[in-house]
């Protein structure tokens, strides 16, 4: 049956403008908080609450006005010059699997999206990561279809299918993934959630921004021209892998969290990528420099001592590692001091290059501290 129920909170009466704060994450929870449409309430979840982007912190109240523009308050409870803008959607609340606690109160209030278009504007110059919460809480039917803006490394990617059984959030389920690794200074983010099959669905973001040195990903060793050639020529975009059959830019491999032993939330976010298994392994070094070396449709980065971290599946282009699985720090058996290089190597079935059917992502490093 359409949802019919609708109920419209203005963002704007919620935020109040102030300067922009250094931290450039955010939680955001988007629908009806006060959750009229199914008789129970969905306030923003708890500040403990870290989602599949292990990100603590404060979540923010997004509304559900199209159209409304105001200041976003970061995951540390600073206000900053962020917007936030949309188009289209309609609040909408259901809870027809029983989720409870936090985690109902992100999922179960949301917007019917239709097409629906967020932008994040005056965002600080770097590298983030998006992760878009597209699961319909009525019925696991409904597909969502997420895409990424201009900047993002990643393919559209769907979203929704499944009945929540608690615990982890699952990519391609629960939450899409698109990085974004070169945002300009003052510049934005656009998601557009569309429908893929029956109705789509957005039930919040999380926007982490990636660390600084020396406790994050530095990303190395593209095949972008700027290092060893491609094999066949097939050069990749700025900062990314050598090109594939199934995209020219290349894939990309980027890091957020942080890689502390005491508190490991390093992940590898890769994207770009065909839908087949991908490897994450790590290296003591980086190959010729950093420059790389030729290895079957793309390059190798991560060279010296080589550990497997473990295989994933894509979904619409994309996984991470450890999402769920041996944190890194513990897989890769490494201490304080440790410089690592990590790269991502996936299956490429097509004829393209090299008879190998396989390609690579970027490489990069980080320092692991205590």
């Amino acid at each position: 049956m359409k949802k019919t129920s609708l109920r419209l909170l203005s963002l704007g009466a919620l935020l109040a403008f102030a300067t922009q704060a250094s931290a450039q994450s955010f939680n955001i929870d988007v629908g009806d908080q006060a959750g009229t449409t199914a008789g129970s309430p969905y306030p923003v979840p708890s500040s403990a609450y870290a989602g599949a982007a292990n990100q603590a912190g404060t979540w923010i109240n997004g509304g559900a006005v199209a159209g409304t523009t105001a200041p976003l308050m970061d995951i540390t409870g600073a206000t900053t010059a962020v917007t936030a803008t949309h188009t289209g959607g309609a609040a909408y609340d259901a809870n027809n699997f029983g989720l409870t606690g936090d985690d109902a109160k992100l999922m179960c209030d949301t917007l019917d999206a239709g097409t629906t278009v967020y932008t994040f504007n005056n965002l600080q110059a770097g590298s983030y990561s998006v992760f878009t919460y597209a699961w319909a809480p009525d019925f696991n039917t409904y597909i969502s279809l997420v895409t990424g803006g201009a900047g993002t490394t990643d393919l559209p990617q769907t979203c929704g299918g499944g009945t929540w059984t608690g615990g982890a959030h699952v990519l391609g389920q629960t939450y899409t993934l698109h990085n974004f690794p070169a945002v300009v200074a003052n510049g934005n983010i656009v998601i557009t959630v569309t429908v893929s099959s029956g109705f789509s669905t957005i039930n919040g973001f999380q926007i982490k921004k990636n660390g600084a040195p020396p406790s994050s990903f530095m990303a190395a060793c593209f095949g972008d021209g700027t290092g060893t050639g491609c094999p066949c020529g097939n050069t990749g975009a700025a900062g990314n892998g050598c090109a594939s059959s199934v995209n020219g830019a290349g894939a990309n491999l980027a890091g957020t969290g942080t890689s502390s032993i005491a508190n490991d939330t390093l992940s590898l976010n890769g994207s770009g990528m065909p839908n087949s298994s991908a490897l994450y392994f790590q290296g003591t070094t980086l190959i010729s420099s950093g420059a790389g070396s030729t290895f079957g449709d793309g390059l190798r980065c991560a060279g010296g001592a080589v550990i497997r971290l473990g295989t994933k599946t894509n979904v619409g282009g994309s996984s991470s590692y450890p999402g769920g699985s041996t944190p890194i720090s513990i897989k890769g058996a490494n201490t304080a001091g440790n410089t690592r290089t990590y790269q991502c190597w996936y299956r490429n079935a097509a004829a393209f290059c090299n008879p190998e059917t396989f390609n690579l992502t970027n490489g990069g490093s980080v320092v692991w501290t205590p």
